[in-house]
């Protein structure tokens, strides 16, 4: 994977390409994740274009404006701009958690620009029930204001993996991969995040349940959804209440947690590869 970069709209983003030829296929990754979490799929789709982006404020991509923030939506406002400007056609979406929702919104807003979609740990929006609404806004804003007056730290990178494998679900090699891509260095050799401490700050407004079946049922293309039986995503679950919604879908459950395509790279990797072959 060669490192480069789009423009979509008026941002950069940086993202890892395969430089291949045949279908385009733009993985997207996961929240507070970035273009490395996907990058050991990439010999799984040689037949395939395949571009592994960091989403705007992540890794090594552009942030957002000042006074500007990351809303979900937003980012398929990017996706757009960077399949036009690009004139991909019949892309296949492959995203993980986030990233897996973003590829299902986008499929059921531009169903005739999306061949197929492929998503790891996550089936569908993430929803809340609309009573919560008042409350979601509140701590959304709050969220915000604190990110305001965030100021420039080193960062240790050990430490870093250390704190994120206490919170999550990951394996310490898998953090590190992609930890370092959220980094930057100054002339002395001192690391700095490179991400948008904005993409911490919680989600203005989430869909309801109601919401998302009417966005799920707009997809046309096939669906493939790959689940982590450890992974508190419970997408087996969650898809066993949903797979009606999709009107050509299937679910795969392997062994492992969240970041599963790191773990079980071949077995997931032989799977999508297989996927994509039968399209």
């Amino acid at each position: 994977m060669l490192e480069t970069e789009f423009q979509a709209g008026e941002l950069k983003l940086a993202a890892l390409d395969n430089q291949g030829a045949g279908t385009v296929v733009i993985g997207l990754h996961g929240y507070l994740d970035n273009a490395a979490s996907l990058a050991p799929l990439a010999p799984y789709l040689q037949s395939c274009r395949f571009i592994a982006l960091d989403l705007p404020g992540h890794g090594q991509s552009a942030h957002r404006p000042a006074g500007a923030h990351y809303h979900q939506f937003d980012f398929l406002q990017d996706l757009y701009a960077l399949i036009k400007e690009n004139q991909f056609e019949n892309v296949i979406l492959l995203g993980h958690s986030l990233g897996g929702i973003l590829a299902t919104l986008y499929a059921a807003v531009f169903p005739e620009q999306v061949k197929a979609v492929i998503s790891i740990d996550a089936c569908g929006p993430l929803t809340l029930d609309p009573q919560t609404s008042a409350e979601q806004v509140r701590e959304s804003v709050i969220s915000r204001d604190k990110k305001r007056r965030n100021k420039l730290n080193m960062v240790d990178l050990d430490a870093a993996v250390k704190a994120r494998c206490a919170v999550a679900d990951i394996r310490p090699e898998h953090a590190r991969a992609i930890l370092s891509r959220n980094l930057t260095q100054d002339a002395s050799g001192h690391c700095f995040w490179a991400s948008d401490p904005r993409v911490r700050t919680k989600s203005t407004l989430r869909l309801t349940e109601p919401q998302a079946e009417s966005f799920m049922r707009s997809i046309e293309c096939p669906v493939l959804f790959l689940a982590a039986d450890s992974s508190f995503k419970k997408v087996e679950q969650v898809y066993a209440k949903r797979h009606n919604w999709f009107s050509h879908s299937q679910c795969k459950t392997f062994a492992g947690g969240h970041h599963i395509h790191m773990e079980k790279t071949d077995e997931i990797g032989c799977e999508i590869r297989q996927f994509v072959e039968q399209l």
